[in-house]
């Protein structure tokens, strides 16, 4: 009797093993056919609006044509031309062409809506993407070469547009890039107008509100940004002509006192066709979207290209004559979404099959590992371990402290970059109380976590790839912005999104779960003591020294908190280390999306 009824129930177990794997298998294929599905959708919709895209175009006779233009450092620019059709077929390069710099984090893709005015008031627009910016290569130069590039852009076009009127070319900029114009107009001839809206001439205003000298330091294009010229440097009366400046008065990112600034360098007698305009209660973006600045602008350009009657003089009056063109370009998200939304489902269905199917078996086939040593002897291992862990850990950064202090004074190299990876090799030499030695301790993680590393790397990893081929795939199909993470500029970013959560993750491995608590002392601490060699004053722009302290003491909770989360996934997929990966990515690849690269 008792055998029947322990046999019933290890059949009983069995089936329910069974029927558990098979909800975890059909869970799994559900997610990665909905992941499919929506992947099919998502391209349709991209490819259908794409065809609006290219039919609102047709209506328009406008024709758009992507650039690639490698500079002297072999740096690949990137840009789109639009141009009226009819136009395009002229060969006496006499069609007013303007040159648009957008601002800071700006692609090329920006602005397609004024850009758009322009085009139907006759003029062909190049919008050039800056270096450190969308596709465009390198870090950037922060103002100091960036000038030059235009320079190269302004040949390119000149050897390869037989419509483009060269000669007297248009220069459109909007802050970072009004800040390029500013300097490009007094270095170039060719340039004949210009307007700028609240232009960044003036570096040193924006340095002391952000410390940029210590938080960057140098980079492969910048050695030192104290010595860049900037706009207000390079521009003066004798260089500068046929300039309209357009500024917000309620500008809180770029001061109206800066422009003013830059204005009396360049017009100190009083000349004419160098105007500078306040716009009353416009904020840095308000003033950018404005249709009385933009119509502003556009009887500037109107003045120097088509109708000299235009008195420049008297813009308010003027825009009167100025109708601006219907226009409703086809632009959505929705394609977008939906390549999110499809990597989250590949991401659960791989995690269903795989957990299930192959990490958890190999797991359980694992002998039981001992997670402390509570004799005197271990316990004497264990203290030790924390001790040269953590000499290890300030070691590392005094010796990034001291060649950073010597070599190149920045907060993100060094201590955001060269810290975690010097600290991570210390790290790896120093094993826990449950090992004689660190080759033991990593044959034992070889032997016990390799396997289920592998998996959970692989279950975040192919929906990264997964996500990000297919999400520039529609943008590049709906002419909206990509992530340029599939080259060398993007490896600093990713050194300094994984590196100090995996440095942390090897200081606190086998530690017990209320000593990790030790991160939120020594994370602060380490801050100041880095300050010590490496000054970072505070970001006034950001609520100076109440953010800057913030940043200090919230620093240690923030990595403390995200490697408890760690350390809670790790319960599912029987490894941490790789979890990292999981947590810090999409911070990785949201930066890479939104902003630009400054080392």
């Amino acid at each position: 009797m008792k055998r029947r009824e322990k046999l019933g129930k290890t059949i009983r177990n069995l089936k329910n093993r069974i029927e558990k794997k098979r909800l975890f298998k059909y869970i799994g294929i559900i997610f990665i056919s909905l992941s499919v599905v929506l992947v099919v959708i998502s391209v349709s919709l991209a490819l259908y609006l794409r065809n609006q895209q290219q039919t609102y175009f047709t209506n328009q006779n406008i024709d758009v044509e992507s650039v690639s233009i490698e500079m002297r450092d072999g740096i690949i620019i990137k840009g789109l031309v639009y141009v009226d059709k009819n136009l395009k077929e002229n060969t006496t390069n006499s069609i007013p062409t303007v040159l648009l710099l957008h601002g800071i984090n700006g692609r090329k893709e920006h602005k397609i809506d004024i850009i758009y005015q322009y085009v139907k008031f006759g003029y062909a627009v190049f919008s050039v993407e800056q270096r450190g910016h969308g596709e465009s290569g390198s870090p950037s130069g922060f103002l100091s070469i960036e000038p030059y590039d235009m320079i190269e852009v302004i040949d390119y076009i000149e050897a390869n547009y037989q419509y483009a009127n060269t000669s007297h070319m248009g220069l459109l900029g909007y802050s970072y890039g009004g800040g390029i114009g500013a300097s490009l107009q007094a270095l170039e001839d060719r340039i004949h107008a210009v307007v700028l809206y609240h232009p960044l001439a003036d570096i040193e205003s924006l340095t002391t509100r952000i410390p940029l000298k210590y938080l960057i330091g140098s980079n492969i294009v910048v050695t030192n940004i104290d010595k860049i010229q900037d706009g207000i440097e390079i521009a003066n009366e004798n260089n500068t002509q046929n300039l309209l400046l357009l500024q917000g008065l309620a500008d809180n990112i770029i001061f109206p006192s800066d422009t003013e600034k830059f204005y009396e360098k360049v017009n100190p007698t009083n000349r004419t066709d160098i105007i500078l305009k306040y716009r009353p209660r416009l904020g840095h973006e308000g003033n950018e979207k404005d249709t009385t600045s933009l119509k502003m602008a556009i009887t500037w350009f109107e003045h120097f290209y088509d109708n000299q009657t235009i008195n420049i003089t008297n813009l308010e009056n003027e825009i009167n004559g100025i109708t601006l063109f219907n226009q409703n370009y086809p632009s959505n998200t929705i394609s977008e979404d939906l390549i999110i939304a499809s990597a989250i489902f590949l991401f659960i269905g791989l995690s269903s099959i795989v957990l299930k199917f192959r990490v958890l078996p190999f797991w359980d086939n694992l002998p039981i590992k001992k997670d402390v040593d509570d004799s005197r002897e271990g316990k004497e291992k264990y203290k030790k371990m924390i001790i040269y862990r953590t000499s290890g850990y300030m070691g590392a950064l005094l010796i990034t402290g001291i060649i950073f202090s010597l070599l190149n004074q920045s907060i993100l190299y060094g201590y955001f970059i060269f810290f975690p990876i010097i600290s991570i090799i210390i790290m790896l030499f120093i094993p826990s109380e449950l090992h004689s030695n660190w080759k033991e301790e990593w044959k034992s993680w070889i032997k016990s976590d390799l396997i289920p590393f592998l998996y959970s790397i692989s279950i975040v990893i192919i929906p990264t790839i997964y996500f990000l081929l297919l999400y520039n795939l529609v943008t590049r199909l709906t002419l909206r912005f990509t992530i340029p993470i599939f080259n060398i500029s993007s490896l600093p970013y990713l050194v300094l999104g994984l590196g100090p959560g995996i440095m942390d993750y090897l200081y606190l491995r086998e530690m017990k779960g209320r000593h990790a608590m030790i991160l939120m002392i020594i994370r602060p601490v380490s801050i100041l003591v880095f300050l010590a060699f490496v000054p970072l004053p505070p970001f006034s722009i950001l609520g100076g020294i109440v953010s800057h302290v913030l940043f200090i003491l919230l620093t240690g909770v923030v990595l403390f908190y995200i490697r408890n989360l760690v350390m809670f996934l790790a319960k599912f997929y029987k490894n941490s280390s790789s979890l990292y990966l999981l947590v810090m990515l999409p911070f990785v690849i949201f930066y890479m999306r939104v902003f630009f690269r400054i080392i």
